[in-house]
Order: structure tokens, then C-alpha cells, then sequence
């Protein structure tokens, strides 16, 4: 079924609908919006009680950007994956103009695809017959993106997605997002959705992005330098904050739309382009994101003198300064 011409409203509650599934008491819907002063606020709402989430998100939608968690919350203090015990949905993030080309290629018809509001970036969805756990849900949320060229930072079980009937006022004006097409019965087993994927070789990771292997003998400055968080030391370094989706306009090309992606293990990637043909692809650690941006190199003589230039900017002690790079 094709969701043009659904009334604002309408488009809402099919989408709630679908995020809901079979919900059960004790679940609940994750609204969250922007505030005035650049942070979010959120509130829980029964994913029993649809209109209830529909008069929130309404109320909301004029005046501020609104998401809602794809998966449902399990626990109304808290919104993240400990709050999540899995999903029926599977989705992806994607910007890549032959997006609607790819999925139409592809032998599994979405559920539904929600266009966010810019040009071509289209969030698409596909529901379980069961529910799966969280590492299954991620693991082919990962592969399908990497099959269909979605984000690949964006396949987190927590993640926060733009609803229909809001806007996006990221643009002036704020443009409307729009449920563009649904349909109840696509169903999919997991196993049937994903036996075609490509592999997960690299479960918790975008694929071709870990950074090169981190052998022992390191000082134990290396490791105080390597446990500052990856939103920290690009914070200090570079003066940039990251947004909700742990995402930085990169410092090494022109970039206007947030392309750097931090990661919890402290490591860095960027997935964007200084032109149509040369992809970025900057990633790594603290050393790598420090080196590119001061000009240094990262091996031997070059390495020590980054080393002690990071000691001195986060004010740690060189208690050892000798060795060479070991990564």
C-alpha cells in the first residue's frame, strides 16, 4: 500500500502502529525533541496508547525536530540498549541518491519508507514475523546497509528516527516528513531477509573501518591518551560537538552534512567525500585524528613529538616517552 495521500495524522498512526507491533504492557514508545538550548528532552509514552504518542508528537512537530526510538523501551527512566531486549523491525539511514533504484532492485519490498525531510535521504524499514534479539537486529541491520549502501553508523538498536507528520527544521523552511509508502504485509523470517546479505564480518563495526590491531607494549601515556572518548579529544582538537548519532562535520574536507563518525571504542571514521571520485576515509585513534589535523606523522621521531604535544593539551603526565609506534 502506498502511503501518499495519507492525512498527517493518519500517516502517524500507521507508523506508530508499526513500531508498535504486538507491544505488551510495560513498553513504551521513546519520544524525544530538540530543545532551544541545543539538547533533548524525551518522555515515555505506552506503546498501548498510540494517540496518546500522536498528540505529543503533534503538539511538538511545529516548532522543534522530533524522533522516536525504533525499538521499544522496556524501561521508562532510561532510553538506551539496556532499556531494549530486541525488535521486530529492521531498518536502515540512508542518503544515497540510487537509494529508491536499490530498493527496488532488492527481493524483499519494505514495510515502510519514510522520506526525512532532505533530499533523498530516506529511512527504509522491514518487519520480523518474530522478534529478534538485539545483536540479530543490529548484525542485519548492518548488512543490509552495507548491501543497499545505508548508514552504516546508523544500525544501532537505540536508534532515534524522524516520524512522519513532523518537520525537518534542519531546512528553512522546514520541510515535511512524509510516510511514503507501507504495507502490512510485508512480513519477513529473519533468516529469509538476511540469507542473501552480505557476511557481518565485523559485528559492532562498520565493515573495512577498525582500526589497525593495538599491540601490547604500549606506555602507559599511550593508554591514558587512547582512553580519552573519541567526542572528548575531537571536542578539545578541533573545537567540534557532536550531535545525537555521535557525528562531526569532518575537519579534513569540506562538509556539509555531518560525515565523521565516533565511536565507542574511542576510534574515529569518516564516510565522506572531498569530491564525486576521492572518498575520505579518515578513521583511527586519538594519534590518527591528532596527526592528520596538526600535519604530523605517526611513526617513530614524529610519533613521540604527537605523543607529547596530546600529553600537554590534556595535561597528562609523560611518565614514558620512549618507543616507537606500535599499531
Amino acid at each position: 500500500m502506498n502511503g501518499a495521500g495519507q492525512c498527517p495524522t493518519e500517516e502517524l498512526l500507521i507508523y506508530l502502529g508499526m513500531l508498535a507491533g504486538e507491544a505488551k504492557p510495560g513498553q513504551f514508545f521513546d519520544v524525544r525533541w530538540s530543545t532551544q538550548a541545543g539538547g533533548m528532552n524525551r518522555q515515555f509514552v505506552s506503546a498501548l496508547r498510540a494517540q496518546d504518542a500522536v498528540r505529543l508528537i503533534t503538539r511538538l512537530a511545529s516548532r522543534t525536530d522530533v524522533y522516536v526510538g525504533i525499538a521499544l523501551r522496556e524501561d521508562r527512566t532510561y532510553g538506551g540498549k539496556t532499556a531494549i531486549s530486541g525488535s521486530h523491525l529492521l531498518y536502515i539511514d540512508s542518503d544515497d541518491p540510487d537509494a529508491d533504484e536499490r530498493l527496488h532492485d532488492f527481493a524483499y519490498s519494505p514495510s515502510m519508507i519514510v522520506a526525512s525531510g532532505s533530499p533523498g535521504h530516506l529511512h527504509t524499514y522491514w518487519c520480523l514475523r518474530e522478534r529478534a534479539s538485539t545483536a540479530q537486529v543490529e548484525s542485519a541491520n548492518r548488512r543490509l546497509a552495507l548491501a543497499l549502501r545505508g548508514d552504516p553508523a546508523s544500525v544501532d538498536i537505540a536508534r532515534v528516527l524522524r516520524p512522519p507528520s513532523t518537520l525537518n527544521h534542519k531546512h528553512s523552511p522546514p520541510v515535511a516528513v512524509r510516510l511514503l509508502e507501507h504495507n502490512t504485509d510485508a512480513r519477513y523470517a529473519l533468516t529469509e531477509l538476511t540469507g542473501s546479505l552480505p557476511e557481518d564480518s565485523h559485528p559492532g563495526h562498520p565493515p573495512g573501518t577498525l582500526p589497525a590491531p593495538r599491540r601490547a607494549g604500549r606506555t602507559a601515556l599511550d593508554r591514558e591518551l587512547l582512553a580519552i572518548p573519541a567526542a572528548e579529544y575531537v571536542r578539545v582538537l578541533a573545537g567540534l560537538q557532536p550531535n545525537r548519532a555521535s557525528k562531526v562535520l569532518c575537519p579534513f574536507h569540506q562538509d556539509t552534512d555531518p560525515s565523521l563518525h565516533l565511536y565507542p571504542d574511542g576510534t574515529f571514521y569518516c564516510f565522506g567525500r572531498h569530491n564525486k571520485e576521492r572518498a575520505c576515509r579518515k578513521g583511527g585513534t586519538i594519534f590518527d585524528f591528532a596527526a592528520a589535523l596538526w600535519g604530523i606523522g605517526t611513526r617513530d621521531q614524529d610519533f613521540l613529538e604527537l605523543r607529547q604535544r596530546l600529553a600537554r593539551v590534556f595535561r597528562l603526565k609523560p611518565t614514558s616517552i620512549g618507543g616507537t609506534r606500535c599499531q
